[in-house]
């Protein structure tokens, strides 16, 4: 086993620069257009994440390969933005994979990992195209067979291991008995050893490699010495075993963390605890393609939600602001308590000019939303900034790119927000239209009579 060569990190920065791609005449011109709340993105953000990500491993000895997890933002102007850089986009349903089929990816560039793996579904993502599937189970890789033997192909077969090391993670992915892979051995034939055996002799599929996944926010990575040990333990058991293994594709997932109340390391720093052990996998049991999955980092910092200060109350030293966003469009503020930081944009004039004085914070200041609803509180950021929190003024939420978007449900009848786009030419156009009463009204089957 190779010396210890962690990599122990201590970020130095409070806090990470907000992506201010919006100017105040920008958030202006925009709530005129199209109101509040209003998702805004920004492309050269997305391609600038990309960039950030491959080059952080650029030191692996072997091809690099990122992969966009769409479940964190499925928009089809964010698809088609990444497509342009050439990612792999790593999928996990039918409904996904209309997505990239409708925004005409190519399958060659598609990674499919279902929870599900049912055989039916199999059969649907074979015939797409998508010939690297990730399996998750026993009986998953028997239906992934099956379907094989229907459409007449053999797909790259990829294991889901757990390695079952301890995760200090914001959503931990990696633990003893856990819902997603298969452990190395566990006495049963939902174990990595039985999956290589059956691979190994199949004529239906083609093992391909193994992919993990500890956690999303990781930043205390002995968690992937850990994992990285362990597969190199079981790697070389297997080569003992059937002289004909190779491991061709290797994915290590996410878990690249984002700034939102605490400082994280880059990806590089991250990628400097990894690098020294891939290399060493890759010289011991052969050159492999390495995967580096990410969703929330890829498009977190992307994207900014404005809403309108609506109404404010002041009593015993606390100032509650209301805001006419709520947990509908942001869910993990309720659900993890995710610290988005926010700053208030004041109310600019056609000169660019602020039209009044801003207020300064209150020594307590509450942001609430407009649900009826106790949970519908949003934490502060450590980077928040509240000065100016009058009714008129906006709101802006940062990094929302990643699952907010997603998460969007009509709760208290609340429809869906207008998404625009800034291009990477500077101009902001529509990409996905805002909802109506009616039209939830309709979805909600009151046109049925």
């Amino acid at each position: 086993m190779a010396e210890n060569t962690q990599v122990q990190l201590v970020p130095k920065q409070a806090s990470a620069p907000l992506n201010r791609f919006a100017t105040p005449l920008d958030v202006k011109n925009l709530v005129a257009q199209y109101g509040t709340p209003l998702y805004l993105v920004d492309e050269d953000t997305l391609h600038a994440k990309a960039r950030e990500l491959q080059r952080a491993y650029s030191k692996f000895k072997g091809p690099v390969k990122v992969a966009y997890s769409i479940k964190a933002n499925f928009s089809p102007a964010i698809v088609r933005a990444f497509m342009k850089d050439g990612l792999t986009f790593d999928l996990t349903s039918l409904g996904e994979l209309h997505f990239i089929r409708q925004c005409k990816a190519d399958p060659e560039n598609v990674i499919y990992t279902s929870v599900t793996e049912e055989p039916e579904e199999y059969v649907e993502v074979l015939r797409s195209g998508v010939r690297r599937i990730v399996v998750s189970s026993h009986k998953g890789m028997m239906n992934l067979a099956l379907a094989a033997g229907k459409v007449g192909v053999r797909p790259l077969t990829m294991i889901r291991v757990n390695p079952e090391v301890a995760t200090d993670a914001k959503v931990r992915a990696s633990y003893k008995n856990g819902k997603f892979g298969v452990p190395f051995n566990g006495g049963t034939i939902d174990s990595a050893t039985k999956m290589v055996k059956y691979l190994m002799g199949s004529d239906l599929l083609k093992f391909e490699g193994f992919h993990f996944h500890l956690g999303s926010q990781i930043t205390d990575f002995s968690c992937y010495t850990h994992a990285l040990d362990k597969m190199d333990a079981f790697m070389t058991k297997m080569k003992k075993e059937y002289p004909n293994f190779q491991v061709n594709t290797f994915d290590i997932g996410g878990g690249t963390p984002v700034f939102y109340n605490d400082p994280v390391p880059t990806p590089a720093e991250m990628a400097q605890n990894h690098l020294v052990r891939l290399n060493q996998l890759a010289e011991t049991h052969g050159v492999f393609t390495l995967m580096i999955e990410s969703g929330r980092f890829l498009v977190a910092e992307s994207s900014i939600l404005v809403s309108r200060i609506v109404n404010t109350k002041e009593y015993n030293e606390h100032k509650i602001v209301i805001v006419d966003a709520g947990y509908h469009i942001l869910l993990d503020a309720a659900l993890l308590k995710q610290e988005y930081p926010q700053e208030v944009i004041p109310v600019v004039d056609s000169q660019d000019r602020t039209t009044g004085l801003a207020t300064p914070a209150a020594k307590n200041t509450h942001l609430a939303g407009r649900l009826c609803d106790t949970y519908d509180v949003f934490p502060l950021s450590k980077a928040s900034d509240m000065s100016g929190a009058d009714v008129g003024n906006y709101v802006s939420f940062y990094n929302v790119g990643a699952y907010s978007v997603v998460f969007n449900m009509p709760f208290h009848c609340q429809t869906k927000p207008p998404v625009v786009m800034k291009d990477s030419d500077g101009k902001y156009r529509l990409v996905r239209k805002g909802t109506t009463y009616e039209q939830l009204f309709v979805e909600e089957g009151g046109d049925i009579a």
